[in-house]
């Protein structure tokens, strides 16, 4: 569903990512795991087109997606749920989601999935006409999610879903991921410092290391290794 081969990009003459390969295949959760500054954030903002790449190529089920502008690959198919969050706060939940459905055009199809989409986050339900500047972190983030949704994506990025969230809500974003998944067969990039909750979802995951793929394979692979132990499960 999603291929990067050998991309490099970043910020004027700082290089950030050096001929990163990756895939997720159709139905796959796929984690990326890396410290900070290791290129996650930038690997996701070249994937949507938010960062130009300077070498390689990217595929979205096969078509060649590199040289699109970021509204066109949220057409294809692919949405970002980005680090942050990034709601537009004075507008109100419901609002926030209508602007994710930009590629809709039928109200009906709109209405449809917003439905869906507060089937998966019921909280969402009581808030629609809340402000989304008053939401808690985890309804912020339950609304950074749905608002990608509303696109109907056949290839979700998420930058950082964990972040700042208490673990209980953690368990709860990651468990509408993996139903999401399994349910509708939605392809899933993770990007994401919790390695633990990442890789209890994910089918393989990668590391990145200073802008480049330093280990990739199933978590029980990743897991027996001694310098993903060392660096992101404590030992």
């Amino acid at each position: 569903m999603l291929k990067v081969e050998r991309v490099s990009t970043g910020y004027g003459p700082l290089e950030v990512l050096r001929e990163v390969s990756l895939e997720a295949r159709a139905g796959e959760i796929v984690a990326v795991l890396g410290a900070n500054g290791a290129g996650k954030t930038t690997l996701m903002r070249a994937l949507t087109g938010l960062l130009a790449t300077r070498a390689g190529a990217i595929w979205l089920d096969g078509q060649h997606v590199e040289r699109l502008a970021p509204e066109r690959r949220v057409r294809l198919g692919l949405a970002l749920v980005p680090e942050g969050r990034d709601l537009f706060g004075s507008l109100t939940v419901r609002e926030n989601l209508v602007m994710g459905a930009f590629t809709r055009r039928a109200s009906a199809e709109i209405e449809a999935a917003m439905a869906r989409v507060l089937a998966y986050f019921p909280r969402l339900k009581d808030r629609l006409h809340a402000q989304a500047a008053s939401l808690s972190g985890g309804e912020g983030q339950m609304l950074a999610i749905g608002r990608a949704l509303m696109s109907q994506p056949r290839a979700l990025l998420l930058d950082e879903p964990s972040q700042g969230l208490a673990p209980i809500v953690v368990e709860a974003v990651f468990d509408v991921l993996a139903r999401l998944n399994r349910d509708e067969g939605l392809t899933i990039l993770l990007v994401e410092q919790n390695a633990r909750k990442a890789l209890g979802i994910a089918g393989r995951a990668y590391v990145l290391q200073s802008g480049t793929v330093a280990l990739h394979g199933t978590p029980r692979e990743l897991a027996d290794t001694a310098t993903l132990r060392e660096l992101y499960l404590g030992g």
